[in-house]
């Protein structure tokens, strides 16, 4: 890829970053010619592989926290839209000038930084004592991208694929919800702290249905919060979105927690 076709394919890249995101998924591609960094198969940036390109395609595969895939494969990478900044600004240093090495250490190094912190986010430091739990936390992002057999493997354990309205290839929707109260529980504490739990209610209206595959983002805030006799009833309010930012579902659950 030449200085202006990787011009005029970041100048899209740009627009495309102007909306912050936590997650967009892009795929890290050689090919025969270049290394290449794609949205949904549009090109984003690329670097071609004389010595230039190849420290370049390795700075960005650091910043990306990946290896450069061998040619002909790629591997995809969940991205921020500041993390991809960084990327599309290393893919256009010039590495046949020794001044562009330490710029591309500080963008590196300020891309680590970042993968950290998302990492340090998305784990939870630790699980949460219930005597914090107040209305307005919120939790999450949760990232859920199911693959067609575990789609299928729910739909089994469930029999709901049996129903007159199966739903064939789609995510069946509570499948999205049983993954944010699984990580709820854990991020409340409620198998390390041996917390008896009932599920006591949920509601959803889906906006849209989800193929395997579909990257979506799941946020939740507890809305309510009560001791009832010395148990506790919490309810979480889910959000699903696309990747897009399109609204894909909301769900709230009753969680009944007696300690």
């Amino acid at each position: 890829m030449d200085s202006e076709e990787r011009s005029k394919a970041m100048e899209a890249a740009y627009k495309l970053l102007e909306t912050p995101r936590a997650h967009l998924r892009v795929k890290f591609e050689q090919t025969d010619e270049a290394v290449l960094l794609l949205y949904r198969d549009d090109v984003l940036t690329g670097v071609s592989l004389d010595s230039s390109g190849i420290n370049a395609a390795s700075a960005m595969a650091v910043a990306l926290g990946v290896d450069v895939p061998p040619s002909g494969d790629a591997v995809e990478v969940l991205a921020s839209t500041g993390l991809l900044y960084r990327v599309l600004a290393i893919s256009d240093l010039d590495f046949d000038n020794p001044a562009s090495f330490d710029l591309a250490n500080h963008l590196v190094n300020e891309a680590i930084d970042m993968q950290r912190s998302a990492r340090s986010a998305g784990s939870g430091s630790r699980a949460m004592e219930l005597s914090d739990l107040e209305s307005g936390l919120e939790f999450g992002p949760y990232v859920i991208d199911f693959s067609q057999s575990e789609s299928q493997a729910y739909l089994d354990a469930t029999g709901d694929d049996d129903t007159p309205d199966g739903f064939g290839e789609h995510v069946h929707p509570l499948h999205l919800d049983a993954f944010v109260l699984s990580r709820l529980i854990e991020e409340i504490g409620i198998v390390e702290n041996r917390i008896e739990t009932v599920h006591a209610g949920q509601q959803m209206t889906v906006h849209k249905q989800v193929w395997p595959g579909d990257l979506i983002v799941a946020n939740a805030t507890l809305k309510s919060c009560s001791n009832r006799r010395g148990s506790i009833w919490a309810v979480f309010e889910t959000a699903f979105t696309g990747e897009n930012g399109d609204r894909v579902a909301v769900s709230s659950s009753t969680i009944i927690m007696m300690p």
